[in-house]
């Protein structure tokens, strides 16, 4: 077997092992108490909710565009399995708008149809190949997980907990699934390609960061994160994630 070819069967075995893993999203689904939603006190309410109503609109996502290169990639790379896995996976992303959208009308609100923050974030993902979609979707996972602790950490409402607990065991996995696969992407390339892919990568996070932390500190304030400690939270996840990815 040619290193190309081992490349590609490692590759395949990848994805049709993610596959395997989505498709077992039922045993993985934590209990979730809907019937105890608590009400929140008014500034949660006027915090929390307006915030929610933000992250459920980019969870989102039909994702019709980031299986279209994924589905070139495999073709590519002799990967049949890829876009199957890119498909579940914005499935899930779609379960977990839709435990926000439950919890926010069983608060007495409305999903959100639009929002500058989703606008930037889905036309950076159009803008170039499969590469620069993974760099915004693993952006957002990292960014995530401090968002959704932080959320959990601000009330005591045993739903809105439930919610941000599922949430988070699943977004450890999307991290390592974007991870396992960016690795596989870089390999071959030499050292300098990989320090100012991750000098470009770095800008955006911290663009990104910065975008977030406008729209939702007052949220991210009520679950304990002050800019600094949102700031380190989120920038140590991407050396965590860069560090897999470059070993």
């Amino acid at each position: 077997m040619t290193v190309t070819e081992e490349l590609r069967s490692i590759e395949s075995a990848n994805s049709l092992r993610w596959c395997e893993h989505f498709r077992g999203y039922p045993a993985r689904q934590r209990a979730i108490p809907w019937d105890d939603v608590r009400l929140l006190s008014e500034r949660q309410r006027r915090v929390l909710l307006r915030s929610l109503q933000d992250f459920q609109l980019g969870e989102s996502s039909e994702g019709r565009n980031g299986m279209a290169r994924a589905a070139a990639y495999g073709n590519r790379v002799g990967d049949p399995h890829y876009a199957e896995a890119i498909r579940l996976f914005f499935a899930e992303e779609n379960r977990h708008a839709a435990y926000l959208a439950r919890y926010l009308r069983l608060s007495g609100v409305e999903p959100i149809g639009r929002s500058w923050t989703d606008f930037v974030f889905r036309r950076v993902r159009r803008l170039a190949g499969l590469e620069t979609l993974l760099t915004v979707l693993l952006s957002a996972e990292l960014i995530g997980e401090v968002y959704y602790r932080a959320v959990r950490n601000a009330t005591e409402c045993p739903a809105l907990k439930g919610v941000c607990t599922q949430l988070l065991a699943d977004e450890t996995m999307h991290v390592r699934f974007h991870v396992e696969r960016f690795r596989m992407l870089r390999k071959g390339r030499s050292r300098l390609q990989r320090t100012a892919g991750d000098l470009a990568w770095r800008l955006f996070f911290a663009l990104t960061r910065l975008a977030v932390w406008v729209k939702h500190r007052k949220a991210l304030r009520l679950g304990g994160r002050s800019f600094r400690r949102y700031w380190s939270e989120a920038g140590r996840g991407l050396r965590l994630a860069l560090r897999e990815i470059n070993a």
